[in-house]
């Protein structure tokens, strides 16, 4: 009854707040990841010319 759901919502906002900070991370990954693949690809565009 009403305790299952309880159980079942406290599990839902884990679940969010775990995916909530996975996405933070991702984001945070990703924007270090960007300005490496920026300063790599002027490395290539110099060699280019």
């Amino acid at each position: 009854g009403i305790k299952v759901e309880e159980e079942i919502i406290r599990d839902l906002e884990r679940l969010d707040i775990e995916l909530y900070v996975r996405g933070q991370h991702g984001y945070w990954a990703s924007m270090r990841i960007e300005p490496d693949l920026i300063s790599r690809n002027k490395e290539a565009q110099k060699e280019d010319s």
